[in-house]
């Protein structure tokens, strides 16, 4: 079969096209008249070559071999061809490639280079900028938009006339109040804020359109909530939980305003009376989020007080046990129905802090790293981390919202030590919320009829104000302390030394706060009268009242507390000083002594807590508390790196306390140490597993106990178990 004749391609039609209007093409000639559209728009053409290809159909850009040879370079002198310095054979770039050299840019042109096609789409103009230029009416009641010019690229550097001067407004932040309790940071920095459109950047957060304001909050499952206080304890029951609340939680955690709640407290049962004929109050019917906090001060006095001090006349015939599980149950139900992530109140958020050291198990530092990281999240969407944008807001929430804040610091300072890891809140949140006020919890804000529940913490000065005051200020401290050390700049001698003298400063105002603290004895040092140390709540309620005007048992607690703190602030000072212990290093026994003295006095004045049994009610806020773990740990290196035991008695002693205290509050699973008997069984079964940080104490004590010897350990003198 004869082979095809190879078919004629015909040589590619040329036109020209003007790049102005883009309407008219005309045939390809030496002279080309004027489109009629540049006529009428009175612009001067200005023409590109163009070729279709016969057999695709395709039109693009003419190319250096698709010219006929009789058309002359300065037939086309606007054409940058010469400039791309190729052949007439040249093949065509690539896609993505470019050229190497491109025409002179005059100043006021954009850099940006345009997007390579297949075919590269070569200008035909004497002017670049005319080249990327858009259509655009002349007409002057047409605005434009971008200015005089607009580009089809702009360029990725903006121009200095968008940027503002400093004399132009910043326009502030603003809290949104909703219904429902609801209160909304909105941030200047957030996509979609706009001034004046303040209802519009709140619905962005929350479906408020369709909320009417008789009807209930879509988001909150209002019949649920009310289906709850079916399992609301008796009235009897409520009143002697809540006072255990004020005797026991609230001096620790003054996050709620007494005489507020106390109101409410009786506004609510006086509803629940007359519940089949009468509407809940307008507050309760704006925030039902009142009966999470409801279930969560029950909830808390149930748990606080010890087994042995369940003996109030109203509580006798009930098990605790059951009680706590049953309020714990009805709390976090209460939580999922309101919906507390997503749309989080005051009530919601104070419940969650109350609650969280009876709700989690203490020393699981990666469960309180997720919680704390979540809680300072929920509290900066509430704007509790700004201050100035309370002006809305009365002076008791305002005070109510500063505390909160304070006790969220210290809630990450305490997950910071027990993680390593820098602290959630930074160096600016730390300055933008003020301290808590001294004065706020005197009797001048108590209303006339006190009942004899919250007559205990609003007896003159607050004792639990002054405690608070010098934990946040620790904690505040601690916290910059924390990220100085944890720089990725590195830790400097001027940094530092300006830690050091905040630190003195801080010494010097804990001295001030416990100096304000009524005191029997010197509580502090181990000297406690019998008449405090054996009292209880149930035989001498009078002497856990909160009243800064005469001695009691919380204020023996509070300035114990309040030296512990000074005590933590010089050990998280000098330990990143702290080398590797050496005996035969004369440096390192002096650093090591120093340290071990300060850990040893912190332990010998903190077993006082646990030892008298007038601090029971106290105890849930220490479980938790890595105060004491630091310091049993570095003595436990420093008695296995020492030979000198008659220097070591306290230390040992100390250690040996706390050991068994921590065996006795849990039962340490498959340890040799952990000494049962028959009568034990029942006991030990309802205890918690032992963590993980505590078990591994026990076990360094134990070789600490092997390498001596039982014959080895010198007996302990009285002097120092009286000390």
């Amino acid at each position: 079969m004869p082979l095809s004749e190879p078919r004629q391609i015909k040589k590619p039609r040329l036109s020209l096209s003007c790049i102005v209007c883009r309407r008219r093409k005309v045939r390809c000639g030496r002279e080309q008249p004027e489109c009629a559209n540049c006529v009428r728009m009175k612009k001067k053409c200005v023409y590109r070559a163009m070729v279709r290809d016969e057999l695709t159909g395709r039109v693009r850009p003419v190319s250096p071999q698709d010219r006929d040879p009789r058309d002359s370079e300065d037939a086309h002198p606007d054409l940058p061809w010469p400039h791309w310095g190729r052949q007439a054979n040249a093949p065509y770039p690539e896609k993505h490639s470019r050229p190497p050299s491109r025409p002179r840019l005059s100043s006021n042109t954009s850099s940006s280079p345009r997007r390579q096609e297949t075919y590269p789409t070569v200008p035909t103009v004497s002017s670049w900028e005319e080249a990327i230029q858009l259509p655009r009416y002349h007409d002057a009641n047409v605005p434009q938009i971008g200015g005089s010019s607009t580009t089809r690229e702009p360029s990725p550097v903006p121009s200095t006339s968008y940027f503002p001067s400093l004399h132009d407004p910043l326009y502030r932040d603003y809290l949104s109040i909703r219904r429902g309790g609801r209160v909304r940071y909105i941030g200047r920095t957030f996509w979609g804020f706009v001034a004046g459109k303040e209802s519009l950047s709140d619905d962005f957060f929350d479906e408020n359109r369709h909320a009417y304001p008789d009807l209930p909050l879509p988001h909150i499952s209002s019949m649920g909530m009310f289906n709850l206080l079916r399992s609301l304890p008796t009235k009897p029951v409520s009143d002697a939980l809540l006072e255990t609340f004020f005797l026991a939680v609230w001096p620790l955690v003054p996050l709620l305003h007494p005489p507020s709640l106390q109101a409410d407290y009786d506004e609510f049962w006086d509803w629940c009376r007359n519940s089949e004929s009468a509407l809940p109050s307008a507050k309760l019917r704006d925030d039902p989020t009142l009966i999470c906090l409801l279930f969560a001060v029950l909830y808390c006095g149930a748990s606080a007080v010890p087994a042995a001090s369940w003996t109030h006349p109203n509580l006798q015939g009930l098990q605790k046990e059951t009680t706590v599980s049953h309020l714990k149950s009805t709390y976090t139900t209460s939580l999922s129905l309101c919906q507390h992530l997503e749309h989080p109140t005051v009530n919601t958020l104070v419940s969650t802090l109350l609650t969280t050291p009876f709700l989690d198990r203490p020393f699981q530092p990666m469960c309180s790293l997720v919680h704390i990281s979540t809680t300072v999240r929920i509290a900066q969407t509430m704007g509790l981390h700004r201050e100035g944008t309370w002006s809305a807001l009365s002076s008791i929430d305002k005070e109510i919202r500063r505390r909160v804040w304070w006790h969220i610091v210290w809630l990450d300072v305490q997950s910071s030590i027990s993680t390593g890891l820098t602290p959630c809140c930074g160096n600016e949140a730390l300055e933008a919320v003020s301290m808590i006020d001294t004065h706020h919890e005197e009797s001048s804000d108590i209303p006339a009829r006190r009942s004899r529940r919250t007559a205990s913490v609003t007896n003159g000065p607050s004792v639990a104000i002054l405690y608070a005051i010098g934990r946040f200020e620790t904690a505040r401290l601690q916290a910059r302390i924390m990220a100085h050390l944890q720089s990725a700049q590195g830790s400097t001698e001027d940094g530092f030394g300006e830690l050091a003298a905040d630190a003195k400063e801080l010494l010097r105002k804990i001295d001030s706060l416990i100096a304000r603290v009524p005191t029997q004895g010197i509580p502090e040092k181990g000297y406690i009268p019998s008449r405090l140390a054996n009292a209880s709540p149930s035989t001498h309620p009078s002497l856990y009242k909160d009243d800064s005007s005469q001695p009691t048992v919380f204020a023996a607690w509070a300035r114990i507390m309040l030296t512990l703190m000074k005590s933590e602030i010089s050990i998280l000072l000098q330990k990143p000083f702290l080398a590797a212990p050496d005996s035969t290093n004369a440096q390192s026994r002096k650093s090591w002594t120093s340290m071990v003295q300060l850990c040893v006095d912190y332990l010998r004045i903190y077993l006082q807590l646990y030892q008298a049994p007038a601090f029971s009610p106290y105890a849930w806020f220490c479980s938790s508390h890595y105060g004491p773990l630091q310091c049993v740990f570095i003595t436990l290196v420093y008695l296995h790196s020492s030979q000198e035991s008659g220097k070591t008695l306290l230390a040992r002693y100390c250690v040996d306390e706390f050991i068994q205290h921590y065996m006795a509050q849990y039962q340490a699973p498959n340890s040799s140490s952990v000494k049962t008997s028959p009568c034990d069984t029942e006991f030990n079964s309802s205890k918690t597993r032992m963590p993980l940080a505590i078990q591994i104490l026990v076990d360094l004590h134990e070789r600490l106990d092997s390498s001596l010897g039982a014959e080895d350990q010198p007996p302990l003198p009285l002097d120092v178990i009286q000390r």
